[in-house]
């Protein structure tokens, strides 16, 4: 056997392992033979995953990758991202921060799991129902975590707690026609939801109940500080997190140098744009706006209209600026009552391979008052078109490539993604696609935000700022107060998340700029902008040096 069939062989045992591991991955991408399944968490399952990812990064050593061709090339990267980022994660027992979490716990599962799941058929109906009474072992998997973590120190900040004290409350107090679990059924099978009814108060309530007590008692153990790195083996965790996400070994310092470096750049042009619109001060013009009454939306129904239009409008205008347009449609959905005070103000999930699911975005009406509809524009760009949708629905249709390489990039760190859309923000600025200079004002405040971020997060968790200092520091760049209070606590939930877009956006721009530089040198070329836009989604979700790699 050659390396280039062992290469295969290797990515297809690798992705068939990973299915089992993640099942509700599995579902969320439209493999469906492990929708009764809930990930084994517990001792056993990060035992295997030990075992069968250092095993795959042994063989993966034995293949001589330069000799592949490029899909298989990047298939392997994909692979060792994954692994090695998983077994770092076990190693350092980074789990023990995220079952005490009100963005990534078992309050946000039980919803995540609604928002894909099949119910069509009676076999989809009867695995998800299975799915449902596995719940109550998957809760006390997490419970076992959260007392390992107050036993060894390593705890989630009591500010994150506290929030997901306060979710799963409302998870409880829900009557079960209205649990996130139905979410999933058609409103008009009547059958089907009672079904699904009787499962939610038979097994998943009463777990959470139970779930609740360990929160509680969890609670006075949590850490005052907000600091990773302030946590027994911080520093090594925030390192790994930094890896994970940014797909890149980079430095605190050197991040956080990069953000102030475009925070500054990104000023100097909220000034400008300002100054076009009468005012000396970006935040004044913003603070008027919002007096007027013209920045918050009239209805959830108004702002959904709004963002469906922006939708349209840029799927409309797509094929001046991209060559390949993805097959499956971009619909827009309200984020579910009962977990919008936690969530974001806008996220985007993907569709299924198979189209049987378009690709959704989420828009979060929980606080109109504290929105600023002229930032909205660019929230839609990035998650929708061309950003997110664009770039993870395409990707999906590339059938001719391994499984691991279609779907894997979704694990192996989020800085393309993020990246892409950040870019795509820019991006709809040459589209034409802001109405007016509000928008491109609303547009620029969203990338201060993201320099912002490289700021704050490694200011949280590197260097001692406070939760009040980050929050200024986003205020400060045209972030809602709210929405910036929401923002720095899920930094503090989720360490190192959110340097993603930035350090994505940034090596997209370079690659850009070398292709415009290889353009100009070649005497008689012109730069084909709609074919490096091809050839960079093509090229999909990977870690960001291989990208560099790939594109020269």
């Amino acid at each position: 056997m050659n390396d280039a069939d062992r290469a295969r062989t290797l990515a297809d045992r690798f992705w068939e392992e990973l299915l089992e591991r993640e099942p509700i991955f599995a579902t969320a991408i439209g493999d469906d033979r492990y929708d009764d399944r809930l990930p084994d968490i517990g001792e056993e399952g990060r035992a295997q995953a030990e075992n069968r990812n250092r095993a795959s990064l042994e063989e993966l050593a034995t293949i001589d990758r330069e000799s592949l061709d490029i899909t298989l090339r990047t298939t392997m990267d994909i692979l060792e991202a994954i692994a090695t980022q998983t077994l770092s994660a076990i190693e350092l027992r980074t789990d023990r921060l995220y079952v005490a979490n009100h963005f990534v716990g078992p309050g946000v599962a039980i919803g995540d799991i609604a928002s894909v799941q099949r119910t069509d058929t009676p076999e989809h109906l009867d695995r998800y129902e299975e799915r449902l009474r596995a719940y109550p072992r998957y809760l006390e998997a997490s419970a076992e975590i959260a007392r390992e973590g107050v036993a060894t120190g390593v705890v989630s900040p009591r500010t994150v707690v506290e929030r997901a004290v306060a979710q799963v409350e409302r998870i409880i107090a829900m009557p079960a026609e209205e649990a996130p679990a139905l979410a999933a059924v058609a409103e008009d099978d009547a059958v089907a939801r009672e079904r699904i009814a009787g499962a939610w108060n038979d097994a998943v309530a009463p777990a959470f109940a139970g779930f609740l007590d360990v929160l509680r008692e969890y609670l006075p153990h949590a850490a005052e500080s907000n600091a990773v790195t302030d946590l027994p083996g911080g520093d090594a965790i925030y390192a790994v997190e930094i890896r994970s996400w940014t797909t890149l070994p980079l430095d605190p310092q050197e991040v956080h140098e990069l953000g102030n470096e475009r925070w500054d750049a990104i000023q100097a042009e909220r000034f400008e744009v300002a100054a076009r619109l009468g005012y000396d001060d970006p935040a004044k013009a913003t603070e008027d706006r919002k007096a007027s009454g013209k920045d918050t939306p009239a209805s959830a129904e108004n702002l959904v209209e709004l963002v469906e239009d922006q939708v349209r409008r840029s799927w409309e205008i797509a094929p001046q600026w991209f060559g390949r347009l993805p097959k499956a449609n971009c619909r827009v959905r309200e984020v579910e009552a009962y977990r919008a005070a936690d969530m974001a103000a806008a996220f985007y999930m993907p569709p299924t391979a198979d189209g049987g699911r378009p690709g959704t975005y989420y828009i979060n009406t929980h606080d109109l008052d504290g929105m600023a509809l002229h930032q909205i524009a660019a929230v839609t760009y990035h998650e929708a078109n061309p950003g997110h949708h664009f770039q993870i629905a395409l990707e999906m249709e590339f059938d001719e490539r391994p499984s691991l390489r279609r779907f894997g990039g979704l694990l192996a760190g989020a800085s393309f993604a993020e990246g892409w859309g950040l870019y795509s923000e820019r991006l709809a600025d040459e589209m034409g696609l802001y109405l007016d200079d509000w928008e491109r004002l609303g547009m620029l405040a969203g990338q201060a935000h993201r320099a912002a971020r490289l700021i704050t997060d490694t200011g949280l968790h590197a260097f001692g700022w406070s939760r009040k200092d980050a929050i200024e520091k986003l205020v400060a760049g045209g972030s809602p107060r709210g929405e910036s209070e929401t923002e720095v606590d899920r930094y503090i939930a989720l360490p190192a998340q959110a340097l993603a877009y930035m350090v994505g956006m940034v090596e997209i721009e370079d690659a850009r700029r070398r292709a415009e530089e290889k353009a100009k040198k070649t005497e008689g070329t012109a730069f084909d902008l709609k074919g490096f836009h091809d050839r960079l989604l093509a090229l999909g979700q990977l870690p960001l040096q291989a990208l560099r790699r790939e594109l020269g």
